[in-house]
């Protein structure tokens, strides 16, 4: 087999599990939509559940979602939840 064939096959092999991903990332319009009207944390995580990567500093907390579309961000501070600009 010619290099080339495996460096295609090898790169396909690796290139797979990122697109399958992808794939399953909802829309920003998707994660926006559930927390529509949400402005309490509790009510927050019951629609969207835990953050993919949460950030402390001090009382606040800076929760980001991945999307298809790029992250959607969150800040908590206290019970209140405000979308920010990630």
């Amino acid at each position: 087999m010619s290099t080339f064939l495996l460096l295609k096959k090898r790169f396909s092999l690796l290139a797979l599990p990122l697109l399958l991903t992808a794939c399953n990332e909802p829309s920003q319009s998707e994660l926006l939509s559930k927390v529509q009207g949400v402005s309490n944390k509790a009510d927050f995580i019951a629609a969207l559940g835990d953050a993919d990567h949460v950030e402390k500093d001090g009382a606040l907390e800076h929760w980001r979602y991945n999307a298809a579309e790029g992250d959607v961000c969150f800040t908590i501070a206290g019970s209140v939840v405000m979308r920010m600009l990630c």
